[in-house]
């Protein structure tokens, strides 16, 4: 029966792989932080979700019974297989990008994976369950995805701080050499995407205009844009600025410098990580207190501040 264990193995080793993928694209979605990444799983409870304790209690089982071949590679394998369909099955809104980034966190994933193997093969070096040990142990690395990818995270995170300065710097270096450049900063819980679509429409009319695409509205997203795709006669640079959290818009504020800025609402998005509405206010606002003294910010399109003065639309336009 050694071609079962074989056979339910790779199985086993399939349904992990996509089920550590899936773990790196929230994570990829929460921008590879853990304290974020964290408070999902508490708020989604996928960590206790029923087909992960389902496998636990079958990796339980099979411990058990590993005595009894058939009996533990048919626990593990129908596992693996329902684990796999489910996956394969479902449906994401933002599906995983394979980013040079997520490249690197996948492959030491992958080799974190490999290191728990090479343990159990020399624990269980020259026993007759060897194979059956590590069907159990895939299975295993199932249950416990969040911690694999969590841990390749902050076993990278030195290596991405420094490639992330290195192409802050050079965001910085091309806004430097554009002294003309007007940087338009757009933010608020909804609308500001479209908000950015339609402005860019009325502004290219006349301006070299350039626009953050898709939701390229994290700190990352806008440098990339800033890199591959300023140009040296851009006229008009128009960012979007997404938020989850406090700071997050002040981040990006510092990396563009904007001169003109529009908040398009503050509403109850995101609290789970706001926490408040005060708190999305005072992020959106962020946008509001970067803008220099000669600048402009209008704010759910009813009123604006002009040399962070309160003032009517009229005396701004």
């Amino acid at each position: 029966m050694f071609w079962l264990s074989y056979i339910v193995l790779i199985i086993a080793v399939v349904a992990t792989g996509e089920e550590l993928k899936r773990c790196l694209m929230m994570m990829q979605q929460n921008s590879y932080r853990p304290d974020r990444y964290r408070r999902w799983l508490d708020q989604s409870q996928d960590s206790t979700s029923v087909r992960r304790l389902l496998s636990g209690a079958v990796v339980l089982a099979s411990l058990s019974t590993l005595s009894v071949t058939a009996l533990s590679a048919a626990l593990v394998g129908v596992a693996s297989v329902l684990n796999f369909i489910s996956l394969k099955t479902a449906v994401y809104k933002k599906p995983l990008v394979w980013t040079p980034r997520v490249k690197r966190i996948y492959g030491t994933i992958i080799a974190l994976v490999l290191i728990v193997f090479a343990i159990v093969c020399l624990l269980a070096c020259g026993r007759e369950q060897i194979v059956d040990f590590l069907m159990v142990t895939a299975l295993a690395c199932y249950c416990f995805s969040h911690l694999f990818v969590v841990a390749a995270v902050w076993i990278l995170s030195p290596v991405e701080s420094h490639i992330n300065k290195g192409y802050y710097n050079d965001a910085a270096r091309i806004l430097s050499s554009m002294p003309s450049l007007k940087i338009v900063g757009i933010t608020g819980s909804y609308g500001k995407t479209s908000t950015k679509h339609y402005l860019h429409r009325i502004l290219s009319e006349h301006y070299e205009t350039l626009m953050t695409p898709g939701s390229f509205n994290t700190p990352m997203g806008v440098i990339r844009t800033i890199r591959e795709q300023m140009k040296p006669y851009t006229q008009v640079f128009i960012c979007e600025m997404g938020a989850k959290q406090r700071g997050d818009i002040r981040e990006i504020c510092d990396i563009v410098h904007p001169s003109m800025g529009i908040i398009t609402a503050v509403g109850p998005m995101h609290l789970e990580t706001f926490k408040s509405i005060e708190n999305v206010q005072k992020t959106k606002f962020e946008l509001a207190d970067a803008i220099p003294a000669d600048g402009m910010v209008v704010v759910n399109n009813d009123f604006a501040y002009c040399a962070n003065r309160e003032v009517g639309n009229t005396e701004c336009i």
